[in-house]
């Protein structure tokens, strides 16, 4: 088994950048740990409540207590299927601001600027809105849509931000990134469209491309420093692939980092606790873990919201509008509304990133649990967290998962920003028309209750909204794991291309971002 090119993850990064080397020629080995469906459960959009936190498609992670959340240990959900996390998330489609790219490029990170990202956000895409303008693109494989169901709560939810000072915005991934805008979905003709689906799936019968599931890396093969192959385990079966160009690692931002220090990349420190012989030192790799926190707040309402689906009558218009229209409650992604804003003056760009869910649900032992009562969800987080998590090897046993330390709210900054986002949910549920329906606000303590009862709730409340980057950190530094060119600093034919890259976060879900960061490594990468 020798390969041009590995590259080990079929997730948001590594199915586009596979796709991208095999029509430059090159063969490919395409590795996934997580197994192919048989009936395709995750191409319904509103399956996802039944594969996250599902073990057959969901890395399923458990954190370690964080002692700023008051010791909170909970799930963390990872894509473990082809499409990685695109195949099980919320199919939110956002890039971010352009500020956030040439912040990057600001870092010592040349070539990732706005300017230079730009022209890789338009190839990847075939968007419903301005494919034809300067911002967006109309010939790219993935398939970006408008909503083919909008339940009537999210128009008085975008009513009620403009009516609180918030302008709306006609694309938040066109000219501004500010405002409030109905959301764009990685979705095509009411399915799931995953980066698998759109990049890999068409090339299956390409012979220069060999994807292989079920396959569990354990190790980086190095010749000295040299990246030659990978060593994994597929069918119980110990196998090993050589690489004559080099390996790429997109397993994203808790696998990317496990598998470098399995092979010997890391903090020597760290990796002779474990019994690992250091191959490069490399001591960042794994840190710099950055979450956006914020908060799930349910809103009960007087009128009918998603939830009325979950009886019996409900679920079967829904069933039935998906199957013979691929419309409905079934066809959409999770948020229906998106809005970024300043959420005071001395803002420089909007800190802050509110999403609207037409449905509440609770989670039960990481499962999602949808009751009978009229809900709906306001996410309110972070954009620009200054909290630093980290991850570490519990073994040298590549089954067995990092430990994963968020700490998400260490830094006062984000406690502070949380609760400016607390305050802001406030006032979008007091002020019509959303806010006219507004029975109460669950859990959450009265507006009057004070700066200490809103901190001990944010402190209980808070959670990630499943964004981590930048245990990679890509830059010019000495610290830094990556070059800018993505090559791993001190290996030679080794890259990683994934979130894990991020230097800094975005102002915005990361699925987007990952894809773009898959179609650049296809040409910056070269032995």
């Amino acid at each position: 088994m020798e390969f041009d090119y590995i590259v080990v993850g079929s997730g948001s990064s590594g199915s586009p950048l596979a796709a991208r080397l095999v029509e430059k020629g090159a063969s490919v080995l395409l590795l996934e740990a997580g197994k192919r469906e048989r009936i395709n459960l995750t191409r319904v959009p509103a399956a996802l409540i039944h594969t996250i936190g599902h073990d057959r498609y969901d890395w399923n992670f458990t954190t370690e207590p964080d002692p700023s959340r008051n010791g909170l240990v909970e799930k963390w959900p990872r894509g473990r299927v082809p499409g990685g996390s695109s195949a099980i998330n919320g199919m939110i489609f956002i890039r971010g601001a352009a500020k956030d790219y040439d912040a990057w490029e600001s870092l010592g990170n040349t070539g990732w600027g706005w300017d230079s990202v730009l022209p890789y956000f338009r190839k990847m895409e075939t968007a419903d809105q301005g494919s034809d303008n300067a911002y967006r693109g109309g010939m790219g494989p993935q398939r970006v849509s408008a909503l083919r169901w909008r339940h009537p709560v999210s128009q008085k939810f975008i009513d009620s931000f403009v009516n609180a000072g918030v302008p709306l915005n006609a694309d938040l991934n066109g000219r501004s990134h500010e405002g409030v805008a109905w959301n764009q979905g990685s979705t095509y003709n009411g399915f799931r469209h995953s980066a698998f689906d759109a990049f890999v799936r068409p090339k299956l019968k390409d012979p220069k491309l060999t994807f292989m599931d079920g396959s569990l890396v354990e190790r980086i093969m190095m010749n000295g420093v040299c990246a030659t192959g990978i060593a994994f385990e597929r069918d119980g079966q110990k196998l090993k692939a050589s690489a004559r160009r080099g390996v790429i690692l997109s397993a994203g931002s808790i696998n990317s980092p496990q598998i470098l220090m399995l092979s010997g990349i890391g903090d020597p420190a760290e990796l002779a606790r474990h019994g690992i012989s250091t191959v490069v030192r490399s001591p960042e790799v794994g840190r710099n873990l950055m979450e956006h926190p914020g908060l799930y707040v349910l809103a009960e309402l007087d009128i009918p919201t998603g939830n009325a689906y979950t009886s019996a009558l409900g679920r079967l218009r829904a069933a039935a509008e998906w199957a013979l229209m691929r419309r409905g409650v079934l066809s959409v992604p999770t948020a229906q509304v998106l809005a970024f804003l300043k959420s005071a003056p001395d803002q420089n760009e909007p800190d802050l990133q509110f999403h609207l869910f037409p449905f509440g649900y609770f989670r039960d032992n990481g499962r999602l649990r949808v009751p009978k009562r009229n809900l709906v969800t306001i996410l309110a987080n972070v954009n620009y967290p200054k909290s630093r998590g980290h991850l570490a090897l519990r073994s040298k046993d590549p089954r067995e998962p990092v430990a994963i330390y968020p700490r998400l709210l260490d830094h006062p900054d984000d406690l502070d920003g949380v609760l400016r986002g607390l305050a802001w949910i406030r006032k979008v549920a007091s002020t019509p028309p959303f806010g006219s329906s507004v029975l109460k606000l669950l859990d959450v303590p009265p507006q009057e209750a004070g700066k200490a009862a809103n901190e001990a709730y944010v402190r209980d409340a808070t959670v990630p909204f499943l964004h981590p980057v930048g245990t990679c950190r890509m830059g010019n530094d000495d610290g830094a794991v990556l070059s800018p060119d993505l090559r791993v600093r001190g290996a030679e034919r080794l890259w990683v291309a994934d979130a894990s890259i991020f230097p800094r976060h975005i102002a915005g879900n990361t699925n987007a971002t990952s894809i773009m960061i898959g179609e650049r490594a296809a040409d910056l990468i070269h032995p």
